[in-house]
C-alpha cells in the first residue's frame, strides 16, 4: 500500500462514525496491520471528490488483552495508524449508528471468505455504504468503480450491490456481536465475533458431550 490507511484524507466524514451507543466501553491499545493478500484498488465519489480507495481487511492485536481479530474498516476517510489508543464498544443500532450494520452482518457476513480479496471489498463496500445511505449509486458515497478495470473488481463490485439489495430482506446466519473500535487519531474498526445462536449451540453440544463421558465412565 502506498501509506498506511484505506483511504487518503479528506473533509468528508461520514455521519454515521463515532455516534455509537455503547453497553460497555473501554479504552484498549491496539496493533493494527493491513492484509496484504486481499487489498483491492478503487474510486469513489465522496462528498463531490473523486478519491483511490483501497479495500482490506486487518489484522488486530489487542495489547490491552492480549486478543487477536481481523477487522474491517468502519471510517472510509480517516488515515490508519498502526498503533493507536482505542475505545472498545458494543455495537448498538441507534438514531447515529445505522441498523443495516447489524443487519448485512447478520445476512451477508458468514458467506463470505476473509482470505478471498473480492469476497473482502464486497462486504467493505457494502459496509461503507450501510453507514451511508445504502445504495452505492446514490448518497454522500457514491460512483463505484474498479481503479484498474479487472473483472475482480467488478464482481466485488456486483457482490457489493448484491448484499445492499438484501439488507432487510430477511435471512442470515445470525446475530453477530459487533464492537467497535473508535480512535480520534486513527481510522474506526469493527469486529464481529460468532454470532450467538451459534455459541449457545456450541455451548449445548459441550455439555451433551460431558453428559455422555459421564455416562460411559458410569
Amino acid at each position: 500500500m502506498k501509506q498506511p490507511s484505506i483511504l487518503n484524507k479528506a473533509a468528508l466524514a461520514l455521519a454515521a462514525a463515532g455516534l455509537l451507543a455503547s453497553a460497555s466501553a473501554h479504552a484498549d491499545s491496539l496493533v493494527v496491520e493491513q492484509d496484504q493478500n486481499t487489498v483491492m484498488a478503487f474510486t469513489v465519489n465522496a462528498g463531490g471528490n473523486q478519491l483511490a480507495v483501497d479495500t482490506s481487511i486487518f489484522n488486530v492485536t489487542n495489547q490491552t488483552t492480549g486478543e487477536s481479530f481481523v477487522a474491517f474498516c468502519y471510517e472510509l476517510l480517516q488515515g490508519l495508524s498502526g498503533a493507536a489508543a482505542t475505545t472498545g464498544q458494543d455495537y448498538t443500532a441507534n438514531a447515529g449508528a445505522p441498523g443495516a450494520v447489524q443487519t448485512l452482518y447478520n445476512q451477508s457476513f458468514a458467506g463470505i471468505s476473509l482470505t478471498n480479496a473480492v469476497d473482502v471489498a464486497a462486504f467493505q463496500i457494502a459496509l461503507w455504504e450501510a453507514l451511508d445511505d445504502g445504495n452505492m449509486n446514490t448518497g454522500a458515497v457514491s460512483g463505484w468503480a474498479g481503479a484498474h478495470g479487472t473483472l475482480e473488481e467488478d464482481e466485488a463490485l456486483l457482490t457489493a450491490e448484491g448484499f445492499l439489495m438484501t439488507l432487510g430482506a430477511g435471512g442470515g446466519a445470525g446475530h453477530f456481536k459487533l464492537t467497535t473500535w473508535t480512535s480520534p487519531d486513527s481510522q474506526d474498526l469493527i469486529q464481529s465475533k460468532i454470532p450467538e445462536p451459534t455459541s449457545l449451540a456450541l455451548g449445548a453440544l459441550g455439555l451433551a458431550g460431558l453428559s455422555l463421558v459421564r455416562r460411559r465412565k458410569a
